[in-house]
């Protein structure tokens, strides 16, 4: 599924520190050292009935051989299953999401043509030897209200009841209005419309689930329904689009992934218990109120992916903390604790998790594992038995969020910063960093209460980073 590059998602890279070696990862992808800024892994899904680990993204090739933008992956070798002869302007803009539906492999693809039969958009079919369209695919494009053209696509699946959801940027699928949701059953497609009509701009949908029998649909979405304002996670319920909890999640803001996991809903984005959420990037639905699971990731994070696996929610993003247990991108949960997996810093998100023969892969724009290479996809070799749990939940204390509890003064600055973070527990450690990530000061076992001479420091944005017992908290000021 589609993860995006923000503003807080280089905020946050710029506050990792390097706390292990990266030998409890293993690299899998050759990929050549050049360009590799521009390389994501999007999606990994590993196919039990073939044993083998399908990788999708953005990459043109896999050390010396063409692979673009999904391989599958035996342990061993590679075998290329897209061979694109032809990419209209954002047609090689990657694969976001792999499932497998019956006896073939489907996949997001934004526009392909195969050497032989009708030109593929949005998503397609892969029967080991060929690709194929679904019905009549979704429309290649979609002018919006202010006259610019986006390619259009899918960017989750799952299947229910022998039909395949797909949910993404779908204005039109087969030429019914679809507005972010679609379902396939091997003949043709069914939508279910949010309104009548083609709206002047189309709904981006980022996942889709079936959950005690109603169709739940999420995403940054905003709209009205019979005079009601639907946002963020909206249910279907067989005759009208409703919203989720009475509301209780009106500050939540891009949700990326939602999961069923042990007789709940999960719902896992950019969000905080600041806004009225009852979690921080995380938390779970029952059919009737909403859950919340030790607090959540401490501070700022984000989560990007949700696998489950043998009774286990595996979680992926962008944090350094989560319920109070460091736990640096990835975290397991298993109903009633949080655990890490490993103790490693990625230099940059973790797009996608998986487990695959029993062993932990993930994929993103990462490069370096602890300063040392691995590119974009490495699987976990290292000892389970170190990894640190949290308390079962019940029993925890409530995690404050203290995101918005660091102050800075003056700012903008000209000669002495003041630095207040009273709401951490124990020891704190201050940083200053530049907009390229270089340190410009730091101290440990810093006072609450912490000046800090700026004076002969260059003229520019700086970054200031607490970290402490609730993870890592990050404001910027200006210094004049």
């Amino acid at each position: 599924m589609l993860k995006r590059s923000t503003f807080w998602h280089l905020l946050l890279v710029l506050s990792f520190p390097l706390l292990a070696p990266a030998q409890d990862w293993e690299p899998v992808l050759p990929f050549p050292v050049s360009d590799i800024s521009s390389r994501q892994i999007l999606d990994l899904y590993p196919d039990t009935l073939e044993d083998r680990l399908y990788i999708g993204g953005r990459f043109r090739n896999i050390g010396s051989d063409t692979f673009r933008n999904i391989v599958a992956y035996d342990g061993i070798h590679f075998y290329k299953v897209l061979d694109m002869n032809t990419c209209i302007s954002a047609g090689c803009s990657g694969v976001f999401t792999i499932g497998r539906y019956r006896d073939e492999i489907v996949a997001s693809l934004i526009y392909f043509e195969p050497q032989d039969g009708a030109p593929i958009v949005g998503v397609g079919s892969w029967n080991g030897e060929q690709w194929h369209p679904l019905g009549g695919g979704i429309a290649l494009e979609y002018l919006n209200e202010t006259q610019e053209y986006f390619p259009v696509t899918a960017y989750d699946f799952s299947i229910y009841d022998d039909n395949l959801y797909i949910a993404g940027y779908l204005p039109i699928i087969d030429s019914l209005p679809a507005q972010g949701v679609g379902a396939w059953d091997g003949t043709q497609w069914h939508t279910f419309n949010l309104f009548e009509g083609i709206p002047t701009d189309a709904i981006l949908a980022n996942s889709v689930a079936k959950y005690q029998g109603n169709l739940y649909l999420g995403d940054n979405i905003v709209l009205t329904v019979n005079g009601e304002t639907l946002s963020d996670l909206i249910m279907y319920d067989g005759t009208a689009w409703q919203k989720v909890g009475d509301g209780l999640i009106d500050g939540l803001t891009n949700l990326h992934d939602v999961e069923v996991f042990q007789d709940k809903l999960y719902v896992a984005g950019y969000f905080a218990q600041s806004d009225g959420n009852p979690g921080n990037s995380i938390m779970s639905w029952d059919g009737d109120q909403w859950n919340d699971l030790g607090g959540g990731v401490c501070g700022l994070g984000i989560i990007d992916d949700l696998f489950v696996y043998k009774d286990k929610l595996y979680v992926c993003g962008l944090f350094d903390c989560i319920s109070g247990i460091e736990a640096h991108n990835l975290a397991v949960w298993d109903g009633t604790k949080w655990c890490s997996i490993g103790h490693s810093t990625f230099n940059q998100p973790v797009n996608t998790i998986a487990v695959w023969r029993d062993t932990v892969y993930v994929g993103g724009g990462f490069y370096q594992i602890n300063g040392q290479p691995v590119r974009h996809l490495a699987r976990f070799v290292g000892d389970p038995s170190g990894s640190v749990c949290s308390e079962p939940i019940s029993a925890l204390e409530p995690v404050p969020d203290v995101s918005s509890d660091l102050s800075l003064y003056p700012n903008p600055v000209s000669n002495m910063l003041t630095i207040n973070h009273s709401s951490f527990k124990g020891s704190i450690r201050y940083e200053v960093v530049d907009l390229s990530g270089r340190t410009q000061w730091s101290c440990a076992d810093c006072p609450d209460l912490q000046e800090v001479l700026v004076a002969d420091w260059p003229a520019g944005s700086y970054l200031v980073r607490a970290i402490g017992a609730y993870g890592v908290v990050v404001k910027g000021f200006v210094k004049r």
